[in-house]
């Protein structure tokens, strides 16, 4: 009876297969010295644990052990790395590195003898799926660079038609807009210049527009600025503490409204609170208020 049928198969393979043409007349012998074939014999041994990868927290600990200096274990990753024998991950949560050994299929007993291409990829895609500590870097560095991608050419549809929409010409009745329509920019400074009380300055307030316009894509400016000259005719007394500075916070508010798709939810809120006697409180808070607002 084999081991593999002792152990019912859950012990996972930790062995490699070392060609000897290869390793006597491939180009390893050549590209690395005696010491550093020695230490790269030990990756292989280390790599079979982890399904083809290595990982390092501390290169001074791998160094241990295997019973070498730090100085002839960075020098032997740097020879390994420029000679295309494994390719290096840093990842900045862990703070660990992780070595991939390049072809490691190569090691695997199937691969001289399993002809079928297809079967091949399929059975070592298998195992690598199995082994949650095998990460493929080519896929994952082609996942990323495909999601940036998208990410760049979603954020360039988006400026392109907030700023067709920007200079998209909206008719007006009145005397100081140009014949034929006005862009929103022209509208929002005719607004804010004539509402009294406004300390009005074309260059500031086209500055304020440029910079809402990029900050806080998606809202409607003009709306939101009528709203706010309204909430200003209610309360005059506010135009005296900086109005300007006020208005921008106004239109991010209503940006944040917009991105989270609404106001916050009470139940959310709650989940904040840990006493239950002050959940009960605002609770009881939160509809009382929801009920005079429904009288009035």
């Amino acid at each position: 009876m084999t081991e593999e049928k002792k152990t019912g198969g859950k012990r996972p393979e930790t062995r490699f297969w070392l060609w000897s043409e290869q390793w006597l007349l491939g180009s390893t012998r050549t590209e690395l010295t005696n010491e550093e074939r020695a230490v790269f014999i030990d990756f292989l041994c280390l790599a079979a644990m982890k399904g083809g990868c290595i990982e390092c927290y501390s290169r001074g600990q791998l160094g241990s052990q295997l019973c070498i200096s730090r100085e002839l274990l960075d020098q032997c990753i740097k020879k390994f790395i420029e000679t295309g024998k494994i390719e290096r991950k840093y990842y900045k949560r862990e703070k660990k590195e992780i070595f991939y050994i390049k072809k490691w299929e190569q090691y695997q007993p199937e691969y001289l003898w399993k002809k079928p291409y297809k079967s091949t990829r399929k059975a070592r895609s298998t195992k690598q799926s199995k082994n949650d500590a095998y990460v493929d870097p080519i896929r994952e560095e082609k996942k990323e660079k495909e999601k940036k991608i998208k990410e760049e050419k979603k954020r360039e549809e988006s400026l392109t038609s907030n700023k067709n929409s920007s200079n998209f010409p909206l008719p007006s009745n009145s005397n100081s807009f140009k014949e034929g329509g006005i862009t929103i920019k022209e509208q929002f400074l005719s607004t804010l210049r004539d509402c009294n009380g406004y300390p009005f300055d074309e260059l500031q307030d086209s500055l304020l527009f440029d910079i809402t316009f990029e900050d806080c894509p998606g809202i409607n400016i003009i709306e939101q600025t009528e709203k706010k000259i309204d909430w200003w005719k209610e309360r005059p007394g506010a135009l005296n503490a900086n109005p300007r500075e006020k208005l921008q916070k106004w239109f991010k508010k209503e940006y944040e409204f917009q991105k989270r798709g609404g106001p916050q939810k009470i139940g959310e809120i709650m989940k904040a609170v840990k006493d239950s006697d002050h959940r009960r409180f605002l609770d009881k808070l939160f509809k009382e208020k929801l009920k005079k607002e429904n009288l009035e």
